[in-house]
């Protein structure tokens, strides 16, 4: 486990190295052979990254009873509205303000906001 997290540092390190020679390549340079690296950093190919590994898997929605922003809902990116409803309406803050009523309309834009109508 200590060489691995050794290996990811080491990576981590180079690649921060890479992109800031564009801003600075002296200290860049010097740093790169610092690190052992035996052409120069200008000349290596750019880091790439994995799209898929950027993305969360959890959304926090802002959640609105009445137009008044009362609290958050932290659920998964893929819920469909059918779930966000219920979660919304589970809500200890969405019961206590909608006073034991049921809502009348819940307004969900998918990934941005929930808006519960009393």
């Amino acid at each position: 486990a200590d060489a691995a997290l050794k290996s990811a540092c080491r990576e981590a390190v180079e690649i921060l190295v890479h992109i800031i020679a564009p801003v600075m390549p002296h200290l860049a340079e010097e740093c790169w052979d610092t690190l052992g690296g035996t052409e120069m950093v200008a000349e290596r190919p750019w880091p790439v990254y994995d799209p898929a590994l950027v993305v969360d898997n959890e959304i926090v929605l802002p959640v609105q009873v009445n137009g008044k922003k009362r609290g958050d809902l932290t659920i998964a990116r893929d819920a469909d509205q059918g779930a966000v409803e219920k979660a919304v309406l589970a809500l200890d803050f969405v019961q206590k303000a909608l006073e034991g009523k049921a809502p009348r309309k819940v307004i969900i834009v998918p990934q941005r906001i929930v808006n519960v109508v009393a």
